[in-house]
């Protein structure tokens, strides 16, 4: 068997539901205003991808030229 110059690098991401992200922000004191509350219910209710999730995100808080 050859001998690799690199090692083997498997990488795993991670993703948070609102549930285990409102858990950990809690103990670090961050809480989430009711807009935002009320924007990921939005979200929820109309069934929207990740993809269109960050996407709505964005365009919410990108800066307006």
């Amino acid at each position: 068997m050859a001998k690799r110059d690199r090692p083997i690098v498997r990488r795993r991401s991670l993703t948070l539901g609102l549930v285990g992200f409102s858990r950990i922000s809690a103990v670090e004191g961050v809480r989430l205003d009711a807009d935002s509350k009320r924007m990921f219910a939005d979200f929820e209710r109309r069934g929207l991808t990740d993809a269109e999730r960050r996407r709505a995100i964005y365009e919410k808080h990108a800066k307006k030229a």
